[in-house]
């Protein structure tokens, strides 16, 4: 029977994603070993009959079963590897681990459904079966997990909250710089100009520069809701969301998303955009399940900040 066993699903190979990148440390070998025992599920071999826990079976293949069956002379009753699981009346079971590492990815029904050929309804069935075998097999993990996906506890995993600190530690640094290089003569006798934004002006050239030149931030207003603003798409807040929580416009909100998206793929943190597509869409999941049971959410209307004369989309310049 072990020949039968498909091969593993590999995360990061290929098409897959790694679910990894969005676990704590600690919970990662809990993940492994939930990916390998849906995988080996089908194929164990039975030892006691789930129905009245004798050991007085019998093993019978046949062509037309797709697993061994087991036949049990104390209850008289059949059963296979499946029918004291979750998965007892579900097909397809070469899949059932591979969609497990979509789900601790962080993969939407709207991702995962059309990438394993299934529709929705299917979708919903394995996901109660899988959490339900997850919550008995790897509790820590299905606590942990669970709370994430559902946006009970936004906590980070420490790797990402990391790269979170990292991001708003740059902004904050980028805004409160004293000193800078004057990008024309190479010179450090410069001085801050007086303002929110750090702009500098050289002494030996007078040459007036700013330190966002060049980067995803560059002629964008505001710099008093950076943070704020930065915070909020880092905990996977919609675009409504963060109009509300700024006062910006919904196409200012939209920009502002953008090119912070781009700052932080600019810095190197992958892994932190892995975590925030996962937490905006289990946003979406959160404030349609809200809508649903009644709940209002206010309209983003206009900014509620003087308007001035907008500049044209950055594109990052590598």
């Amino acid at each position: 029977m072990t020949s039968r066993l498909p091969d593993l699903p590999i995360p990061g190979q290929g098409d897959l994603p790694d679910y990894e990148v969005r676990l704590p440390m600690h919970l990662r070998p809990d993940a492994n070993r939930l990916i390998r025992y849906l995988h080996e599920l089908p194929y164990r071999r039975v030892k006691f009959c789930p129905w009245c826990s004798n050991t007085n079976l019998t093993c019978q293949t046949h062509p037309a079963r797709r697993l061994p069956y087991y036949y049990c002379g104390s209850c008289q009753k059949g059963c296979n590897s499946l029918s004291d699981t979750p998965f007892a009346n579900l097909r397809r079971m070469e899949l059932w681990s591979t969609f497990a590492l979509y789900l601790l990815a962080g993969w939407s029904s709207v991702q995962i459904a059309p990438r394993l050929g299934m529709n929705h309804k299917v979708y919903f069935s394995w996901g109660k079966a899988t959490r339900e075998v997850m919550a008995e097999e790897c509790p820590e993990l299905y606590q942990w997990w669970t709370t994430r996906h559902y946006r009970e506890n936004l906590q980070a995993p420490e790797h990402i909250a990391a790269q979170q600190q990292a991001v708003m530690a740059w902004i904050d640094t980028m805004l409160n710089a004293r000193h800078a290089i004057c990008p024309k003569c190479k010179g450090d006798r410069t001085y801050r100009i007086t303002g929110i934004r750090p702009k500098f002006k050289c002494d030996p050239c007078v040459t007036c520069f700013s330190i966002l030149s060049g980067t995803p931030l560059e002629g964008m207003i505001r710099p008093d809701l950076w943070l704020d603003f930065v915070k909020g798409v880092m905990n996977g807040q919609s675009i409504p969301d963060l109009k509300r929580s700024s006062g910006l416009g919904m196409g200012a909100s939209t920009r502002w998303r953008r090119q912070f998206l781009l700052l932080i793929e600019a810095l190197g943190h992958a892994e932190l955009l892995g975590w925030i597509t996962w937490m905006r869409s289990r946003r979406n999941n959160e404030a349609v399940s809200f809508v649903r049971q009644g709940g209002h959410l206010d309209k983003a209307q206009r900014s509620i900040y003087p308007q001035g004369r907008r500049k044209g989309g950055f594109v990052w310049r590598q």
